[in-house]
């Protein structure tokens, strides 16, 4: 089966058992996996186990969630969100500081939930030389497209990393 990929505004989804199997397996930048409610024991195993050694986020859903992020294509029962744009790392970030011959200048951001305000963020922080943005993988907004279009090319030239943890990023 070929990976098959939806777009939609906002966010890129990957379906279907085999590709997201694969997509788990390999380098692709997952934002959330759903797994229909009542999938296999077998199926949903090998799923979750694949997503925890990633630190994925795992939500259960209904078909009908499943079918509205899919627009009703056979996605038998497993829909992966994929990040519209590439995620830095933190080594990035200080590495191009160190390209700069700059002090590292880094905003760690809690809690943005408006892709407008994230977007605007990134304007203001291309604007001011930042060298890179820390957002958290929950309870925040990812880059998606309104993020990239409210960001005005901004998207592009600030390098964005997201982490599980922003207390321990900063301990570390």
């Amino acid at each position: 089966m070929t990976p098959e990929i939806n777009a939609t505004d906002d966010a890129e989804f990957i379906f279907g058992i085999h590709a997201a199997t694969e997509a788990l397996k390999g380098e692709t930048q997952i934002n959330k996996v759903w797994l229909q409610s009542g999938l296999q024991d077998k199926t949903r195993n090998e799923l979750t186990t694949l997503a925890k050694k990633r630190g994925l986020i795992i939500q259960d859903a209904p078909k009908a969630k499943l079918d509205e992020l899919t627009n009703g294509q056979n996605h038998q029962g497993v829909v992966l969100s994929i990040a519209a744009y590439a995620y830095a790392s933190i080594d990035d970030m200080f590495a191009l500081a160190a390209e700069r011959d700059e002090a590292p200048f880094i905003l760690i951001l809690d809690s943005i939930e408006d892709p407008h305000n994230l977007g605007s963020i990134l304007r203001t922080a291309d604007a001011a030389g930042v060298h890179g943005i820390i957002i958290p993988k929950r309870r925040a907004v990812q880059l998606t497209a309104t993020v990239a279009k409210t960001s005005t090319g901004a998207i592009e030239h600030v390098p964005v990393a997201r982490v599980t943890n922003l207390v321990q990023t900063v301990e570390n």
